[in-house]
Protein backbone atom coordinates (compact mmCIF):
# COMPACT_ATOMS: atom_id res chain seq x y z
CA UNK A 1 0.00 0.00 0.00
CA UNK A 2 1.81 3.07 -1.22
CA UNK A 3 1.25 6.34 0.62
CA UNK A 4 -0.17 9.35 -1.08
CA UNK A 5 2.66 11.78 -0.36
CA UNK A 6 1.39 15.33 -0.24
CA UNK A 7 4.43 17.02 -1.65
CA UNK A 8 5.24 20.13 0.33
CA UNK A 9 1.97 19.81 2.29
CA UNK A 10 3.35 21.53 5.40
CA UNK A 11 4.86 24.29 3.32
CA UNK A 12 1.79 24.65 1.12
CA UNK A 13 -0.46 25.04 4.15
CA UNK A 14 1.88 27.62 5.62
CA UNK A 15 2.21 29.43 2.29
CA UNK A 16 -1.57 29.89 2.33
CA UNK A 17 -1.27 31.34 5.82
CA UNK A 18 1.65 33.46 4.69
CA UNK A 19 -0.47 35.01 1.96
CA UNK A 20 -2.87 36.12 4.69
CA UNK A 21 -0.31 37.12 7.30
CA UNK A 22 2.39 38.57 4.96
CA UNK A 23 5.30 40.34 6.65
CA UNK A 24 8.47 41.65 5.28
CA UNK A 25 24.00 40.62 4.67
CA UNK A 26 25.86 37.89 4.60
CA UNK A 27 24.24 34.52 5.27
CA UNK A 28 24.75 33.13 8.76
CA UNK A 29 27.26 30.30 8.93
CA UNK A 30 26.32 29.14 12.43
CA UNK A 31 24.73 25.77 13.10
CA UNK A 32 21.64 25.26 15.24
CA UNK A 33 21.38 21.59 16.26
CA UNK A 34 23.77 18.75 15.52
CA UNK A 35 24.60 15.12 16.20
CA UNK A 36 27.97 13.43 15.76
CA UNK A 37 27.08 12.79 12.10
CA UNK A 38 25.14 15.84 10.97
CA UNK A 39 24.53 19.48 11.76
CA UNK A 40 21.73 21.81 10.71
CA UNK A 41 22.51 25.39 9.74
CA UNK A 42 20.92 28.15 11.78
CA UNK A 43 18.93 28.99 8.64
CA UNK A 44 17.22 25.60 8.86
CA UNK A 45 16.12 26.41 12.42
CA UNK A 46 14.92 29.87 11.35
CA UNK A 47 12.89 28.30 8.53
CA UNK A 48 11.30 25.89 10.98
CA UNK A 49 10.53 28.80 13.30
CA UNK A 50 9.04 30.89 10.48
CA UNK A 51 6.74 28.08 9.40
CA UNK A 52 5.71 27.44 13.01
CA UNK A 53 5.08 31.19 13.41
CA UNK A 54 2.53 31.13 10.58
CA UNK A 55 0.82 28.07 12.03
CA UNK A 56 0.64 29.60 15.51
CA UNK A 57 -0.76 32.82 14.07
CA UNK A 58 -3.54 30.88 12.37
CA UNK A 59 -4.50 29.33 15.72
CA UNK A 60 -4.30 32.69 17.48
CA UNK A 61 -6.45 34.37 14.83
CA UNK A 62 -9.39 32.25 15.98
CA UNK A 63 -9.27 33.80 19.45
CA UNK A 64 -11.61 36.65 20.29
CA UNK A 65 -8.79 38.87 21.60
CA UNK A 66 -6.44 38.35 18.63
CA UNK A 67 -5.15 41.57 17.08
CA UNK A 68 -3.12 41.23 13.87
CA UNK A 69 -1.72 44.74 14.28
CA UNK A 70 0.07 43.88 17.53
CA UNK A 71 2.72 41.30 18.33
CA UNK A 72 0.95 40.81 21.66
CA UNK A 73 -0.81 37.82 20.07
CA UNK A 74 2.43 35.94 20.75
CA UNK A 75 1.49 36.00 24.44
CA UNK A 76 -1.94 34.44 23.85
CA UNK A 77 -2.58 30.83 24.75
CA UNK A 78 -3.30 28.80 21.62
CA UNK A 79 -4.52 25.27 20.99
CA UNK A 80 -3.19 23.38 17.99
CA UNK A 81 -4.92 20.75 15.84
CA UNK A 82 -3.77 17.98 18.18
CA UNK A 83 -5.28 19.67 21.22
CA UNK A 84 -1.95 20.85 22.65
CA UNK A 85 -2.23 24.18 24.48
CA UNK A 86 0.63 26.63 25.03
CA UNK A 87 1.55 30.30 24.88
CA UNK A 88 2.05 31.08 21.18
CA UNK A 89 5.71 32.16 21.42
CA UNK A 90 6.58 29.01 23.37
CA UNK A 91 4.66 26.80 20.95
CA UNK A 92 6.60 28.31 18.04
CA UNK A 93 10.01 27.72 19.59
CA UNK A 94 9.12 24.24 20.83
CA UNK A 95 7.74 23.25 17.43
CA UNK A 96 10.81 24.56 15.58
CA UNK A 97 13.11 22.63 17.93
CA UNK A 98 10.99 19.46 17.66
CA UNK A 99 11.08 19.49 13.87
CA UNK A 100 14.84 20.10 13.71
CA UNK A 101 15.52 17.20 16.07
CA UNK A 102 13.07 14.98 14.18
CA UNK A 103 14.93 15.78 10.99
CA UNK A 104 18.22 14.66 12.53
CA UNK A 105 16.60 11.50 13.94
CA UNK A 106 14.96 10.65 10.61
CA UNK A 107 18.23 10.97 8.69
CA UNK A 108 20.03 8.84 11.24
CA UNK A 109 17.38 6.10 11.19
CA UNK A 110 17.06 5.99 7.42
CA UNK A 111 20.81 5.47 7.19
CA UNK A 112 20.88 2.82 9.92
CA UNK A 113 17.85 0.86 8.69
CA UNK A 114 18.44 1.24 4.97
CA UNK A 115 15.11 2.95 4.45
CA UNK A 116 14.79 4.84 1.18
CA UNK A 117 12.66 7.58 -0.30
CA UNK A 118 11.51 8.26 -3.83
CA UNK A 119 13.99 10.52 -5.61
CA UNK A 120 11.36 11.85 -8.02
CA UNK A 121 9.10 12.80 -5.10
CA UNK A 122 11.97 14.61 -3.39
CA UNK A 123 12.84 16.48 -6.57
CA UNK A 124 9.23 17.53 -7.00
CA UNK A 125 9.08 18.72 -3.39
CA UNK A 126 12.34 20.64 -3.70
CA UNK A 127 11.28 22.24 -6.98
CA UNK A 128 8.03 23.33 -5.37
CA UNK A 129 9.87 24.69 -2.34
CA UNK A 130 12.23 26.63 -4.60
CA UNK A 131 9.25 28.16 -6.37
CA UNK A 132 7.72 29.19 -3.02
CA UNK A 133 11.06 30.65 -1.98
CA UNK A 134 11.16 33.04 -4.91
CA UNK A 135 7.42 33.78 -4.82
CA UNK A 136 6.96 34.57 -1.15
CA UNK A 137 9.82 33.91 1.24
CA UNK A 138 13.15 35.11 -0.15
CA UNK A 139 12.59 38.82 0.51
CA UNK A 140 11.85 38.19 4.17
CA UNK A 141 14.14 35.30 5.06
CA UNK A 142 17.28 36.00 3.04
CA UNK A 143 17.82 39.23 4.96
CA UNK A 144 17.67 37.21 8.18
CA UNK A 145 20.45 34.90 7.04
CA UNK A 146 18.42 32.07 5.54
CA UNK A 147 19.61 30.53 2.27
CA UNK A 148 17.36 28.82 -0.22
CA UNK A 149 19.07 25.51 0.57
CA UNK A 150 18.21 25.87 4.26
CA UNK A 151 14.65 26.80 3.33
CA UNK A 152 14.31 23.69 1.14
CA UNK A 153 15.21 21.44 4.08
CA UNK A 154 11.73 22.00 5.52
CA UNK A 155 10.01 22.90 2.29
CA UNK A 156 10.86 19.55 0.75
CA UNK A 157 13.31 17.13 2.31
CA UNK A 158 11.84 16.97 5.84
CA UNK A 159 8.34 16.02 4.74
CA UNK A 160 9.41 13.51 2.10
CA UNK A 161 11.80 11.69 4.42
CA UNK A 162 9.42 11.76 7.37
CA UNK A 163 6.70 10.20 5.22
CA UNK A 164 9.11 7.63 3.76
CA UNK A 165 10.31 6.42 7.16
CA UNK A 166 6.73 6.29 8.45
CA UNK A 167 5.80 4.13 5.46
CA UNK A 168 8.85 1.94 6.07
CA UNK A 169 7.48 1.11 9.52
CA UNK A 170 3.69 1.12 9.28
CA UNK A 171 2.44 0.67 5.72
CA UNK A 172 2.01 -2.63 3.87
CA UNK A 173 5.14 -4.76 4.17
CA UNK A 174 6.62 -2.55 6.89
CA UNK A 175 8.29 -3.85 10.02
CA UNK A 176 5.34 -2.58 12.10
CA UNK A 177 2.68 -3.02 9.42
CA UNK A 178 -0.82 -2.01 10.50
CA UNK A 179 -3.25 -4.75 9.44
CA UNK A 180 -6.63 -4.17 7.81
CA UNK A 181 -8.57 -5.42 10.83
CA UNK A 182 -6.71 -2.90 13.02
CA UNK A 183 -7.58 -0.12 10.56
CA UNK A 184 -11.24 -1.16 10.56
CA UNK A 185 -11.41 -1.31 14.35
CA UNK A 186 -9.79 2.11 14.72
CA UNK A 187 -12.20 3.59 12.18
CA UNK A 188 -15.24 2.22 13.98
CA UNK A 189 -14.05 3.50 17.35
CA UNK A 190 -12.65 6.91 16.41
CA UNK A 191 -14.32 8.22 13.26
CA UNK A 192 -17.75 9.77 12.84
CA UNK A 193 -19.98 10.24 9.81
CA UNK A 194 -22.09 13.38 9.94
CA UNK A 195 -23.98 15.89 7.85
CA UNK A 196 -25.31 19.38 8.40
CA UNK A 197 -27.56 21.91 6.73
CA UNK A 198 -26.71 25.60 7.25
CA UNK A 199 -29.75 27.87 7.17
CA UNK A 200 -29.34 31.64 7.05
CA UNK A 201 -31.36 33.78 9.43
CA UNK A 202 -30.57 36.91 7.44
CA UNK A 203 -31.54 38.04 3.98
CA UNK A 204 -29.90 41.27 2.89
CA UNK A 205 -31.97 44.19 1.71
CA UNK A 206 -31.97 47.97 2.16
CA UNK A 207 -34.51 50.32 3.65
CA UNK A 208 -35.74 53.58 2.13
CA UNK A 209 -32.69 55.38 3.46
CA UNK A 210 -30.37 52.89 1.76
CA UNK A 211 -29.31 51.24 5.03
CA UNK A 212 -28.69 47.50 5.08
CA UNK A 213 -31.32 45.52 6.92
CA UNK A 214 -32.68 42.00 7.30
CA UNK A 215 -35.47 41.27 4.85
CA UNK A 216 -36.59 38.48 7.19
CA UNK A 217 -38.96 39.64 9.89
CA UNK A 218 -38.44 38.64 13.52
CA UNK A 219 -41.43 36.33 13.09
CA UNK A 220 -39.82 34.65 10.06
CA UNK A 221 -36.51 34.19 11.88
CA UNK A 222 -38.39 32.63 14.79
CA UNK A 223 -40.30 30.37 12.40
CA UNK A 224 -37.10 29.10 10.76
CA UNK A 225 -35.45 28.60 14.13
CA UNK A 226 -38.43 26.67 15.48
CA UNK A 227 -38.49 24.49 12.36
CA UNK A 228 -34.83 23.46 12.62
CA UNK A 229 -34.98 23.00 16.37
CA UNK A 230 -38.15 20.96 15.85
CA UNK A 231 -36.36 18.69 13.41
CA UNK A 232 -33.68 17.95 15.99
CA UNK A 233 -36.28 17.19 18.67
CA UNK A 234 -38.21 14.84 16.37
CA UNK A 235 -35.09 12.96 15.33
CA UNK A 236 -33.83 12.64 18.90
CA UNK A 237 -37.18 11.08 19.89
CA UNK A 238 -36.87 8.33 17.26
CA UNK A 239 -36.99 4.73 18.42
CA UNK A 240 -33.46 3.85 17.28
CA UNK A 241 -30.54 5.04 15.12
CA UNK A 242 -31.97 3.56 11.92
CA UNK A 243 -35.33 5.25 12.45
CA UNK A 244 -33.53 8.49 13.28
CA UNK A 245 -31.49 8.28 10.09
CA UNK A 246 -34.59 7.78 7.94
CA UNK A 247 -36.50 10.55 9.70
CA UNK A 248 -33.58 12.98 9.45
CA UNK A 249 -33.22 12.37 5.71
CA UNK A 250 -36.96 12.84 5.23
CA UNK A 251 -37.10 16.10 7.20
CA UNK A 252 -34.05 17.57 5.43
CA UNK A 253 -35.44 16.67 2.00
CA UNK A 254 -38.74 18.21 3.04
CA UNK A 255 -36.94 21.45 3.95
CA UNK A 256 -34.90 21.48 0.72
CA UNK A 257 -38.00 20.97 -1.43
CA UNK A 258 -40.05 23.58 0.43
CA UNK A 259 -37.28 26.16 0.01
CA UNK A 260 -36.15 25.34 -3.53
CA UNK A 261 -32.71 24.16 -2.42
CA UNK A 262 -30.46 21.55 -4.04
CA UNK A 263 -29.18 18.49 -2.22
CA UNK A 264 -25.71 20.06 -2.39
CA UNK A 265 -26.85 22.48 0.34
CA UNK A 266 -26.31 19.59 2.76
CA UNK A 267 -22.67 19.08 3.74
CA UNK A 268 -21.45 15.58 4.66
CA UNK A 269 -18.13 14.44 6.05
CA UNK A 270 -16.35 11.48 7.63
CA UNK A 271 -13.58 12.43 10.03
CA UNK A 272 -11.78 11.66 13.25
CA UNK A 273 -14.23 12.56 15.99
CA UNK A 274 -11.69 14.76 17.79
CA UNK A 275 -11.05 16.70 14.58
CA UNK A 276 -14.59 16.82 13.23
CA UNK A 277 -15.80 20.34 12.47
CA UNK A 278 -18.48 22.40 10.82
CA UNK A 279 -17.36 24.85 8.16
CA UNK A 280 -17.89 28.12 9.99
CA UNK A 281 -15.90 31.18 8.93
CA UNK A 282 -14.09 33.60 11.22
CA UNK A 283 -17.02 36.00 10.89
CA UNK A 284 -18.05 34.23 14.08
CA UNK A 285 -16.36 34.47 17.45
CA UNK A 286 -14.09 31.69 18.65
CA UNK A 287 -16.60 30.84 21.36
CA UNK A 288 -19.35 30.34 18.76
CA UNK A 289 -17.10 28.19 16.58
CA UNK A 290 -16.14 26.15 19.64
CA UNK A 291 -19.78 25.77 20.67
CA UNK A 292 -20.79 24.49 17.24
CA UNK A 293 -17.84 22.10 17.03
CA UNK A 294 -18.43 20.71 20.51
CA UNK A 295 -22.14 20.22 19.74
CA UNK A 296 -21.10 18.04 16.80
CA UNK A 297 -18.48 16.05 18.71
CA UNK A 298 -20.87 15.31 21.56
CA UNK A 299 -23.61 13.87 19.35
CA UNK A 300 -24.28 10.17 19.66
CA UNK A 301 -25.08 8.08 16.60
CA UNK A 302 -28.57 8.79 15.31
CA UNK A 303 -28.76 12.08 17.17
CA UNK A 304 -29.28 15.64 15.92
CA UNK A 305 -28.68 19.17 17.14
CA UNK A 306 -29.71 22.69 16.13
CA UNK A 307 -26.86 25.15 16.58
CA UNK A 308 -27.31 28.92 16.23
CA UNK A 309 -24.29 31.11 15.53
CA UNK A 310 -23.71 34.76 14.71
CA UNK A 311 -25.83 37.86 14.78
CA UNK A 312 -27.08 40.26 12.14
CA UNK A 313 -25.85 39.42 8.65
CA UNK A 314 -23.85 36.42 9.92
CA UNK A 315 -26.76 34.80 11.79
CA UNK A 316 -27.31 31.15 10.91
CA UNK A 317 -28.77 28.01 12.38
CA UNK A 318 -27.23 24.64 11.59
CA UNK A 319 -29.15 21.39 11.56
CA UNK A 320 -26.51 18.75 12.43
CA UNK A 321 -27.00 14.98 12.31
CA UNK A 322 -24.62 12.15 13.16
CA UNK A 323 -25.11 9.01 11.09
CA UNK A 324 -24.00 5.49 11.98
CA UNK A 325 -20.25 5.14 11.48
CA UNK A 326 -20.77 1.58 10.25
CA UNK A 327 -22.94 2.97 7.46
CA UNK A 328 -19.91 4.85 6.13
CA UNK A 329 -17.36 2.11 6.75
CA UNK A 330 -17.68 0.07 3.56
CA UNK A 331 -17.43 2.99 1.14
CA UNK A 332 -14.81 4.86 3.14
CA UNK A 333 -12.46 1.90 3.52
CA UNK A 334 -12.62 1.01 -0.18
CA UNK A 335 -10.14 3.81 -0.81
CA UNK A 336 -6.50 2.94 -0.05
CA UNK A 337 -5.70 6.58 0.57
CA UNK A 338 -8.18 6.49 3.45
CA UNK A 339 -6.32 3.49 4.85
CA UNK A 340 -3.14 5.57 4.79
CA UNK A 341 -4.94 8.48 6.44
CA UNK A 342 -6.23 6.21 9.23
CA UNK A 343 -2.80 4.64 9.79
CA UNK A 344 -1.37 8.15 10.07
CA UNK A 345 -3.99 9.05 12.66
CA UNK A 346 -3.29 5.82 14.55
CA UNK A 347 0.47 5.93 14.59
CA UNK A 348 1.70 9.54 14.34
CA UNK A 349 2.03 10.00 18.11
CA UNK A 350 3.85 6.67 18.46
CA UNK A 351 6.12 7.57 15.54
CA UNK A 352 7.02 11.00 16.91
CA UNK A 353 7.70 9.52 20.36
CA UNK A 354 9.98 7.02 18.66
CA UNK A 355 11.90 9.80 16.89
CA UNK A 356 12.27 11.65 20.19
CA UNK A 357 13.77 8.51 21.74
CA UNK A 358 16.12 8.12 18.79
CA UNK A 359 17.53 11.62 19.15
CA UNK A 360 18.00 11.15 22.89
CA UNK A 361 19.86 7.90 22.28
CA UNK A 362 22.07 9.46 19.62
CA UNK A 363 22.63 12.62 21.60
CA UNK A 364 22.56 16.14 20.19
CA UNK A 365 24.00 19.57 20.81
CA UNK A 366 22.18 22.88 20.72
CA UNK A 367 24.02 25.97 19.54
CA UNK A 368 24.07 29.10 21.68
CA UNK A 369 22.83 30.98 18.61
CA UNK A 370 19.42 29.28 18.81
CA UNK A 371 18.55 31.26 21.93
CA UNK A 372 19.29 34.56 20.21
CA UNK A 373 16.31 34.27 17.88
CA UNK A 374 12.71 34.84 18.95
CA UNK A 375 9.36 34.79 17.14
CA UNK A 376 9.06 38.59 17.32
CA UNK A 377 11.62 38.80 14.52
CA UNK A 378 8.92 37.73 12.05
CA UNK A 379 6.30 40.22 13.13
CA UNK A 380 5.36 43.06 10.83
CA UNK A 381 2.28 45.17 11.30
CA UNK A 382 -0.08 44.49 8.37
CA UNK A 383 -0.97 47.39 6.16
CA UNK A 384 -4.66 46.51 6.17
CA UNK A 385 -5.85 44.39 9.10
CA UNK A 386 -9.32 44.21 7.56
CA UNK A 387 -7.90 41.74 5.06
CA UNK A 388 -6.45 39.48 7.72
CA UNK A 389 -9.31 37.01 7.88
CA UNK A 390 -8.79 33.28 8.18
CA UNK A 391 -11.32 30.53 7.68
CA UNK A 392 -11.84 28.49 10.80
Amino acid sequence: MKPTVKVGSLLLAVLMLFSVFASGCTLNKEWSYKTKDEELAIGVYLTAMRLAYAEAQSYASKLDDYDASSKDWLDLEITDDDGNTAVARDWIKDTAKKRCLEFLAINAQMKELGATYDEATLKQANDQAESYWYQSFKKELYSKGVSMESFKKFGGEYEVKKSALFEFFYFKGGSKEVKVDEITKYFEENYIYYSYLPVSLYEATTDEAGEAKNALSDEKVKEITNTIEGYAKQVNAAADANAANDLSASLVNQYLTANGLEQSAVQSNTALQKKASISITSAYSSSEVKEATEALKELGEGKAAAVKVGEGSSAKIYYVFRHSTKAAKENYLKDDSHHNEIITAMKTKEYEDYLADVIEDIGYEKSEYVGKYNPEMFFKKPENTANNIVTA
